[in-house]
């Protein structure tokens, strides 16, 4: 059976705002990220899914409640779909952290496998949130799954399952961007990238 799978990432948050390094910091959606996770609700319930997982981070777990209220389901809370931790960088802006460690910071946008000071590389991320989703998918019987969590994560964790090579080939899903795979045992073909509805 092909399964289908929604990767969808959270709504906005002040730090997206700032554009500060959120990491596993539990920084909550603002009012405009609850706007977008409602009206993406709107748009991804169409779609049905029997089975939502979210990252246990407030930002994707509160997002997904908005889906999971229309369909009448329970969100499944998964720390493992956590967002990549940046170590001594969350919290901080790029600017900030160009005043300690800019080789580091440049080698990381440069889209090196490099891992900040106290964090984890891109492909140790991506890693666990894709093994992550392997598991969710098989073993449940639902025929379509959606999968809340965060940008960094979702990027490296699509990547690793559609078997691209090097790292950033796909671009981060804006906030509440959501991606459409199809799952036929371990195959792994993606149908969409970055859709989101109008604010």
């Amino acid at each position: 059976m092909t399964k289908t799978v929604i990767f969808w990432r959270h709504g906005q948050t002040d730090y997206n705002v700032e554009r500060r390094f959120q990491g596993q910091s539990d920084i909550p959606l603002n009012d405009l990220g609850h706007r977008q996770a409602e009206a993406a609700a709107a748009y991804l319930s169409e779609l049905a899914p029997e089975v939502v997982v979210s990252s246990d981070l407030s930002r994707a777990a509160v997002t997904a409640d908005h889906l999971a209220a229309r369909l009448g389901l329970t969100v499944t809370r998964d720390r493992r779909l956590r967002e990549s931790a940046f170590g001594e960088w969350e919290g901080l802006t790029r600017d900030e952290i160009l005043e300690t460690w800019a080789e580091e910071l440049h080698d990381w946008v440069a889209g090196a496998d490099t891992r900040p000071p106290g964090g984890e590389s891109r492909s140790e991320s991506g890693r666990r949130v894709a093994d992550a989703i392997t598991e969710i998918v098989r073993d449940s019987d639902a025929a379509t799954i959606a999968i809340v969590a965060h940008g960094a994560v979702l990027r490296a964790a699509a990547e690793i399952l559609l078997d691209m090579s090097g790292s950033g080939r796909l671009a981060v899903l804006g906030n509440c961007g959501h991606g459409e795979f199809g799952c036929t045992g371990g195959n792994w073909v993606l149908r969409s990238w970055g859709t989101r509805p109008e604010k």
